[in-house]
This record gives structure tokens, sequence and C-alpha cells, in this order.
């Protein structure tokens, strides 16, 4: 029969024998919590079976053979390997499973934008190109050349956090007056990683560029653009 503890709710298996015709106090092996327990109401009777002969063997009956099977508490039972490979391969897809929303959490906030407040409550703020990085005397310019209008912007990129960061692709973008985008294209500044306080200098162009455009914008944007 199965037993299980009250208090802890550890369970055993015991030999309803061991309980005797009236039941008898057992003690839980691992918190001793003790309590009287009664055997089932349907377990087998037992018969005492007819004296040996005179000839055979002396030896103990059948009731007192059982009484020195006693063994209280009784011994507890080891979980199944089934068992314990199923909740090992339920918490390997649980892993995954948040692994993957800390590492997707960029795809997660752009379907579900107030998810951005919970990943930043347990300590994962989405990931922001250019983070630690910052853009410094961004310089427009305007000229010719043989006789094509062109358009210059120089600027640089400065590493003000105090870890080593990679340089993300840039996006320049070209507007009116309305702040409407009339043109862009990316720059790729440098493959090599910036170390803390350094900086590095950045130089794109276009030639015709767009008529109507009075304003740039110069925006980190990562890798996909």
């Amino acid at each position: 029969m199965i037993v299980t503890c009250g208090n802890c709710s550890k369970r055993y298996l015991l030999d309803p024998h061991a309980l005797g015709a009236s039941g008898r106090r057992v003690r839980c092996a691992t918190c001793s919590h003790t309590w009287f327990l009664t055997p089932p109401e349907d377990m087998p009777e037992s018969f005492e079976l007819p004296p040996l002969p005179e000839s055979a063997p002396m030896g103990r009956t059948t009731g007192e053979a059982r009484a020195r099977r006693v063994q209280l508490p009784a011994v507890q039972t080891k979980p199944s390997r089934a068992k314990f490979i199923r909740w090992a391969a339920i918490a390997a897809v649980l892993g995954l499973a948040i692994w993957g929303l800390i590492a997707g959490r960029s795809g997660v906030i752009g379907v579900f934008p107030p998810a951005a407040r919970l990943y930043a409550m347990i300590g994962y703020a989405p990931v922001v190109p250019g983070f630690g990085l910052e853009l410094r005397k961004v310089t427009p310019s305007r000229g010719s050349d043989n006789g094509v209008p062109t358009l210059t912007i120089d600027g640089e990129v400065v590493n003000i956090s105090s870890v080593t960061r990679d340089v993300p692709r840039l996006k320049v973008a070209l507007r009116d007056t309305t702040d409407k985008e009339l043109q862009s294209w990316f720059v790729d500044v440098t493959d090599q990683r910036l170390l803390p306080g350094a900086t590095v200098t950045f130089h794109t162009g276009v030639a015709q560029p767009v008529e109507g455009a009075t304003g740039v914008i110069v925006s980190f944007v990562g890798a996909g653009g």
C-alpha cells in the first residue's frame, strides 16, 4: 500500500500486514512526523497454518515471521526513470522558450510594445542599436563635382560607455520642411569594435541630392538596416 505523510507529503511503500490487525503508530523518515495508521479495509485476511509435524524442523509460525519483517518507517519509493525523463524534457522546453523570449525581445516588443516595460522590470531592456554610442560633430556640406551638385556629411561616433562596443550601421535621411523623408541611404562606419572613450569618424555623400531637402537626420539602425 502507498502511505503519504500528512505533514511533508512524502510517499512510502508499506506492507499492510506490518500494521497488524488494529493498526500501529508510524513515523515519517523525512520530517519525523508520527501518526496512527490503520490497515486498509480491503486487506486480505491472514489465516494461521496448521502446526508442522513433530518430525519437521522447528520454526516460527507465519505470524511470528511477519512480525519480524515489520520495518517502520517504510521504504520510500524511488521515482521512475520515465518520470524523471519527462520532467527533464519539460524543463528543457521551458528553458528554451524563456531563452527565445529574451533573445528575441526586440521582435516581441515590435509586435507588442507594452512588453518593453515587462522586460525592463526583469533586467532585460530591449537592445537599442547604438546603445552606449553617441553621434557628434555631424556636419552636412553642399558642393559640386564637375558641375554636378553634391551633398557630403561628416561626423564622429564616440563610445561613451565603459565597455567595448560594436559600431552599427548609420542611416542618413534627407527631409523637407514638413519632416517628410525624401531620400535615404546607409553607411558602414567600421568593422572594428570601439574601445571605451574611443572615437571613429565617418564620411558619406550623395550626388544630386533630391530637391526640396532642407534637413539631414543621421541615426543608428543596426546591421539589418
